[in-house]
């Protein structure tokens, strides 16, 4: 059966991605509330509700023993995790205002800090089951002046350019921009199992390429003379977790690049930025390449939503966060309706733009 030139079965193939990028998506927007649900319990502050998604609910359940209510609504592009006496100013024991300044935050941060831990272990996992793609030598040529000696071989994993690992799960040309412009260049290679420092240089080569015709055609060239594929290579538990914390740091210097870039012009909005469709479009489009595409997602989307979540917007849990600290520093909260009408404005805002994103992203699809 066809459909508009797509066939039933890839339009429930389709389905089912979506379902499982939206299964992630609600996933990383659980641990990130679970969060803030499990610094309040630290803390004993009262907690009201638990929900999974917006709008009505469609299953609730109260909890006697704590007063505490679990529900799953029907728009499962959120959640929260609600405490009595957050938008007012309460002294009864419990309540969100009444506790220190120092909790509150810890509570408020928590739920950034559950994502970045999650996608921690995720990447950690993903190290160590799928490993790392690190740049391979398939092939070396010898130097046309015998001073440049030929040092790599054929088979010789490259770990990193003076000390800057070559690996990147952002950046697919990473060795080649380190390479780029430079003369000689102290490579960190692993052969038969040993790691070993090699100090290359640039000189004058001939290398062979087979054309559509079968014919072999030479072209002279200028470089380290190699040609380079990739191989996976697996990580021992403690190194994928340091891969984890260097690719969480890649992610955050990625990501202001890639904004910074919007307002350089150097990128367009439409290729950058997208809002929540937008990214339920890219993880159902990891989703249909495996298994560790969607790992992949998921580490990028959880530290994406810790990253945001802690930016100081009104609405985020940063914006909370810089209103504690202000009550902190000044030993007196700012009025908690303004406080309140500035987080309602952020939110609406926050929404807008997401829908715009979204719009944008669409049609530059289109377009493409």
């Amino acid at each position: 059966m066809i459909i508009l030139g797509v066939s039933f079965g890839t339009v429930i193939s389709w389905i089912g991605y979506v379902l499982v990028a939206l299964l992630c998506l609600m996933a990383m927007i659980v641990i990130h509330e679970l969060g803030h649900y499990v610094a309040g319990k630290m803390f004993h502050f009262t907690i009201t509700e638990f929900s999974i998604g917006f709008g009505p609910a469609i299953f609730r359940r109260n909890i006697r023993r704590t007063g505490e209510a679990f529900s799953i609504r029907c728009i499962p592009l959120g959640g929260f995790c609600a405490f009595e006496g957050e938008d007012e100013n309460s002294h009864n024991e419990g309540d969100f205002n009444s506790k220190p300044v120092w909790q509150r935050i810890i509570v408020l941060g928590m739920g950034a800090m559950f994502n970045y831990l999650s996608a921690l272990l995720i990447v950690s996992i993903f190290f160590m089951s799928y490993g790392e793609l690190v740049p391979q030598v398939v092939r070396v040529y010898p130097f046309h002046d015998d001073a440049c000696v030929q040092l790599l071989e054929e088979g010789d994993v490259i770990l990193s350019v003076n000390n800057e690992p070559t690996y990147s799960l952002l950046e697919a040309n990473k060795f080649q921009q380190l390479l780029a412009d430079k003369e000689e260049v102290v490579l960190t290679i692993e052969r038969d199992g040993q790691q070993r420092d090699l100090t290359v240089r640039k000189g004058e080569y001939t290398y062979a390429v087979e054309d559509e015709n079968g014919e072999i055609k030479t072209y002279d060239s200028v470089g380290f003379g190699i040609s380079v594929g990739y191989a996976k290579r697996k990580l021992p538990f403690f190194s994928a977790i340091g891969h984890g914390f260097e690719f969480g740091l890649d992610l955050v210097r990625f990501t202001f690049r890639a904004i910074g870039s919007v307002f350089t012009g150097k990128a367009s909005v439409g290729d950058t930025l997208g809002g929540t469709v937008t990214a339920i479009h890219s993880l159902a489009t990891l989703s249909s390449q495996g298994f560790a595409a969607v790992m992949y997602g998921l580490c990028v989307l959880s530290m994406s939503l810790a990253m945001f979540n802690i930016l100081p917007i009104p609405a985020l849990d940063g914006a909370r966060i810089l209103f504690c600290v202000i009550e902190g520093i000044f030993n007196k909260p700012i009025n908690r309706r303004v406080e309140g009408a500035i987080h309602t404005v952020g939110l609406v805002v926050l929404f807008g733009l997401a829908i715009l994103l979204d719009i944008v992203h669409f049609f530059k699809l289109g377009g493409a």
